[in-house]
């Protein structure tokens, strides 16, 4: 295998009849092993042989991929609103000569087919920790009526999400039932809903609360990582404070902008210019486009889906300014990667803006200038975090 600065682990995986080898990606669910509420859920599967499955939320592939194995006449959908873990599963699934899998992604159902045209005889999912009561609702009711008649959705929850299973089907009027518990997950299943009733938009499903952001009012969503109190009080505004005061940019790419928050400050202050915003998490460009929305009533942002932002540029993009804020969890290889490219993007006179905890300033960023001789300076420090210019000049 060539060198990838995503790759970060190779994991045997086996269950009865089945022996898969898995590579793993920084920055993804569960990289440093199988995810204990997985490997509960591939124990405690439904009885029927299945001709259709749905995996929600499939990672880098831990749970669909064994199952395509044991079940080769199946068709599995292997689906993540994570277009890292979506390609890394994809590698997954060739690598072990699954051909039976597809692997998409899709911020919930909101880009499967149809449910009218296609339906699951199992829908399988990991339900993440801190996704919020809406998207829970919407994945059992949603799931069940995307069920073939014999169906079965069964989902992993921690045990702390127990009592807001209990609340959605009291509410709803519809049953849950147990399977098991585990040290520390429970295993729920949810039979089909007959017939369908109409699906509730997705649009309020992932609203957690607003923030005010440089002065602009945006909806945050539920289980988008990196948002903490630190950032928004000192990253972001540090970040800002650099952001060039003369010779206005006339192309922006925001690396990592999450919910706009990055993209539509620059937009603020740079009326005039074309702005794109990268991420590779679905939630991240959704709420993006809400919020632009919300605050113009036009779309005004481009915007670019992909794995990484390695995967996003062309040969000739060139901008005046780009801003990316490096992930701690991505690894030092990813933001050497990620840096060097962003570099070869920038436009004569360009530059980019680094935003980092000043522990990866330190022990990346700042050896990186001199290792491969980058065009980096550090401009302004405050509150553990540190903002560098990586400039257009070629050494």
């Amino acid at each position: 295998m060539s060198f990838d600065p995503w790759y970060k682990a190779s994991f045997n995986l086996e269950i009865p009849g089945v022996q898969l080898n898995l590579d793993v990606p920084h920055d993804v669910f569960s990289t440093l092993r199988i995810d204990e509420g997985t490997l509960l859920l591939l124990n405690h599967l439904p009885s029927k042989t299945p001709k259709s499955v749905l995996d929600m939320g499939c990672g880098y592939g831990a749970l669909g991929l064994p199952l395509a194995a044991r079940y080769p006449s199946a068709k599995f959908d292997l689906v993540d609103r994570d277009l890292l873990a979506v390609k890394w599963a994809k590698r997954n699934a060739e690598k072990n000569n699954l051909p039976n899998v597809n692997c998409f992604g899709s911020l919930g159902f909101r880009d499967l087919p149809s449910q009218q045209t296609h339906s699951y005889d199992w829908i399988l999912c990991n339900v993440p920790a801190r996704i919020g009561k809406p998207f829970i609702q919407n994945i059992l009711e949603e799931g069940r009526a995307r069920l073939s008649p014999e169906g079965e959705l069964r989902v992993v929850v921690i045990l702390d999400l127990i009592p807001t299973l209990k609340e959605i089907s009291a509410d709803r009027g519809f049953q849950i039932h147990e399977i098991a518990i585990g040290p520390r997950h429970g295993i729920f299943s949810v039979h089909p809903e007959h017939p369908q009733a109409p699906i509730e938009a997705i649009d309020h499903l992932y609203i957690r609360d607003t923030v005010t952001v440089d002065s602009l009012l945006l909806l945050r969503p539920f289980d988008l990582g990196g948002d903490d109190p630190k950032r928004l009080q000192s990253a972001l505004p540090l970040l800002f404070d650099t952001l060039p005061r003369q010779n206005s940019p006339k192309k922006i790419l925001c690396v990592r902008s999450a919910y706009g928050a990055v993209a539509l400050t620059c937009r603020n202050r740079y009326p005039d210019a074309e702005i794109t915003a990268f991420d590779r998490d679905l939630l991240g460009i959704d709420f993006t486009r809400k919020n632009d929305l919300r605050l113009n009533q036009a779309t005004t942002l481009r915007y670019r889906e992909h794995a990484s932002v390695m995967d996003a540029l062309s040969a000739d993009d060139r901008f005046d300014l780009i801003t990316i804020e490096l992930s701690p969890s991505a690894g030092e290889a990813v933001a050497e990667a990620e840096l060097r490219v962003l570099h070869q993007h920038l436009s004569p006179g360009g530059r980019c803006l680094i935003l980092a905890l000043d522990k990866v300033a330190k022990d990346w960023v700042k050896p990186l200038g001199t290792r491969i001789n980058l065009p980096l300076s550090s401009l302004a420090s405050r509150v553990g975090f540190t903002v560098f210019q990586l400039d257009s000049s070629h050494p």
